[in-house]
């Protein structure tokens, strides 16, 4: 996610994209991944869903397990969660009308043909136990049924609906990730993307009142219209998440960047090609890189968003409240380089978030090195970030006393502040020292052999630090713990 900031300033050229080779075969890599299946009956006027998801869960967890667990994100939402969506000094921005609140009704559910009970557990009763009825070995599967029913807040956030769009995301029970033995069930947070996920494949219909544009993760596969309503259809392979928003104000512009369609959903934007166009070039600097964006479809909405963006596979929003064109287009790529480190290269976003946070926002920099005509300056950008992050330390010091200044999980932060300077703003100053000490093509090699080598997968911190000391020769291990636990003085 990238927080409204400071507009970074640029140089070098762009390079032509190379000849497109053929796209991977993402069906026939997913082959043996879950799959979500999905019937969405959203009311438009009421802003309620009611949904059937079917759930054909593979056991790819090494171990013989006797339940699956799953995350409720919309939980947190519901009344009796209050100031655990967003900071409280964002519940004006979020709830512009007033504070508002989710219903989320598990109606059912069924595990192959039998009904099983519905056991809650988290906080928040965050988290969905489902009993097996026998234990599921290793590499078998067993389908999992659960219907039920949403009522959207009028929040302008991840779920939710403000002026001009209804945001459908985290919105569906998602299938805790199975590690160490158990399933990892950290709660929601309102700090960063508190997100962890496997790659899945997605078959969603959506139906909704006719008017309405859907910009969606995976691909539009079907759209069909009868008595003033239409069922849209969507399909991802090797995706980690599904998310999508409606609105009935949407205008659509398309490019293209190899056979990749580049969309832009906007409302009131007189800049509608500009923003198109930084996401057809970012696609295309990131693809050069760090590694070929594999889908067919890239998704740039604007939206009714409390923050600047958000990432989802295949799909980014961008706030509606930017007024700024190059903060509008700085926002566009970073969360497109988040294709890349979230999207196809994963990882625990609530325990590691300057694994794909801090990542992506030097990869921005990046690609102004590579896009001159952004005129942004890469030395400008890191140096703005220096002169932030200290005079941040500065005021924090002042006024709340010295400053755990290490890099941590989402939970581990006082303030949304702290995470922010030590998450995106520490986390760009680590990566242009490492760049410094290697130089740019090794550090650039390093993160494609890091992107060729995770690609699909979940990374831990081991997995960079690997690409990085493989490419460079190096051992760089205690460069980077230097920078994650605090030791690095920065002046």
């Amino acid at each position: 996610m990238k927080k409204l900031g400071v507009v970074l300033l640029a140089f070098l050229c762009l390079f032509a994209f190379p000849a497109c080779k053929k796209k991977e075969n993402l069906a026939e890599l997913g082959k043996n991944l879950t799959t979500y299946s999905m019937d969405i009956s959203l009311n438009t006027q009421e802003k309620r869903a009611d949904i059937s998801e079917k759930i054909n869960y593979v056991n790819n967890t090494g171990s013989i397990i006797k339940q699956v667990k799953f995350h409720l994100y919309p939980q947190f939402f519901k009344s009796g969660a209050v100031g655990t969506v967003v900071a409280e000094t964002h519940l004006n921005d979020a709830y512009p009308h007033g504070m508002s609140y989710a219903e989320f009704d598990i109606l059912g559910i069924k595990v192959g043909a039998s009904e099983v009970g519905i056991k809650l557990s988290g906080e928040h009763d965050g988290i969905l136990e489902v009993d097996l009825i026998t234990s599921l070995t290793p590499n078998k599967s067993v389908e999992i049924c659960i219907d039920f029913s949403l009522t959207l807040p009028n929040c302008e956030h991840r779920f939710g609906y403000g002026d001009n769009t209804i945001n459908m995301a985290n919105f569906y029970p998602i299938a805790c990730v199975y590690e160490n033995g158990a399933f990892s069930e950290k709660p929601y947070n309102p700090n960063g993307d508190p997100f962890y996920s496997d790659m899945a494949n997605y078959f969603v219909n959506i139906s909704l009142d006719d008017g309405f544009l859907v910009a969606a993760s995976g691909d539009e596969t079907r759209r069909t219209s009868e008595n003033g309503k239409q069922k849209i259809s969507f399909e991802g392979h090797m995706i980690r998440d599904f998310a999508f928003v409606a609105s009935n104000k949407f205008e659509l512009k398309s490019g293209k960047v190899g056979d990749t369609n580049v969309n832009y959903y906007y409302y009131a934007d007189s800049n509608a090609d500009a923003a198109l166009q930084a996401g057809v070039d970012a696609i295309k600097t990131f693809s050069r890189l760090f590694g070929e964006y594999p889908y067919s479809t890239f998704n740039i909405v604007k939206t009714d968003f409390i923050y600047g963006g958000m990432e989802y596979p295949n799909l980014i929003l961008i706030s509606g409240d930017i007024e700024d064109l190059d903060d509008y287009k700085n926002v566009i790529i970073h969360e497109t380089a988040h294709q890349w480190w979230y999207g196809m290269v994963g990882n625990d976003e609530y325990s590691l978030p300057w694994l794909d946070e801090a990542l992506t926002e030097y990869s921005s920099i990046l690609f102004y090195d590579y896009n001159s005509g952004y005129n942004l300056n890469h030395k400008a950008m890191v140096d703005a970030n220096h002169s932030n992050y200290c005079k941040f330390l500065s005021v924090y010091k002042d006024v709340l006393g010295d400053m755990d200044t290490s890099m941590r999980a989402v939970d581990e932060y006082k303030t949304e502040a702290e995470y922010t300077y030590c998450t995106y703003v520490k986390g760009v100053l680590m990566y242009d020292s490492l760049y410094n000490l290697v130089g740019e093509k090794k550090f650039i090699k390093s993160l494609s052999t890091y992107f060729e080598e995770n690609k699909f997968k979940n990374a831990k911190k081991e997995n960079l630090i690997s690409a990085f000391e493989k490419v460079c020769k190096m051992n760089l291990s205690g460069v980077f713990d230097s920078w994650l636990k605090g030791k690095v003085l920065i002046r």
